[in-house]
């Protein structure tokens, strides 16, 4: 696991920033690509997460925690562990050691010692996302727990990527769902210090039969280059 799951913020945002001109897109870029090559030297992090999902009066969600090893000789080593109060389960729990897999939930093993396959390859490189950017946005001096950062916002037409991505497969098929789709909110919280990325948020909501669904995940990366210690 070349990225933690949490980077998948600042893959977005780095994909809208090479869509869009102007003076903060192009300077997101170069803060992105500082922070790309930064990350490329760190041996583990840690990072918390959490998703909300809402409809109506209904809401749910999940909170997750974990970390890996980027670099060095437990490469690819990773755990993640999500919790949830009002879903099918309560925890499930993902660890990755030595090239081996294992999973529970609630306690009770699910997949042990299953080879994992590799996934270094970040699969949002196989779409060209810039064409579906709409606005990039680039904030310096933030100061957050006492740490100053920049804040790059990005947003993107979701509906127009999922039509893009879904292309002839979804022509007659029924699964074409862009216009139930509205625009995607990235924010990614660079550290002007280390720029390393720190914490970010996509915001995003869809249409379902007459009912708003409105999904927050926002994370924060909790260490870097410590000791990760396993559940």
């Amino acid at each position: 696991m070349r990225r933690a799951v949490a980077l998948l913020c600042l893959t977005l945002v780095a994909a809208t920033a090479s869509g869009c001109s102007g003076a903060d897109a192009t300077e997101a870029q170069a803060l992105l690509t500082h922070s790309d090559t930064a990350f490329a030297q760190v041996k583990s992090t840690t990072f918390t997460a959490r998703l909300t999902m809402t409809a109506d009066s209904q809401e749910f969600r999940m909170t997750m925690r974990g970390g890996g090893y980027v670099n060095g000789k437990h490469a690819g080593d990773y755990f993640l562990v999500a919790t949830a109060d009002n879903l099918p389960f309560r925890e499930l729990a993902v660890t990755k050691e030595s090239g081996r897999i294992s999973m529970t939930v609630d306690g009770s093993p699910v997949a042990n010692d299953a080879s994992a396959p590799e996934d270094d390859q970040n699969p949002l490189q196989v779409a060209d996302l810039s064409q579906y950017v709409k606005d990039v946005k680039v904030e310096h001096g933030r100061i957050i727990d006492g740490q100053s950062m920049v804040k790059i916002t990005g947003v993107i037409d979701t509906a127009g990527l999922a039509k893009g991505l879904l292309g002839d497969v979804a022509s007659g098929s029924g699964l074409d769902f862009s216009d139930a789709l509205d625009d995607t909110r990235v924010v990614v919280y660079l550290s002007e210090a280390t720029h390393l990325p720190e914490r970010g948020l996509i915001d995003m909501s869809i249409e379902l039969d007459g009912q708003t669904v409105e999904m927050h995940l926002d994370f924060a990366y909790t260490s870097y280059n410590e000791r990760v210690e396993f559940p």
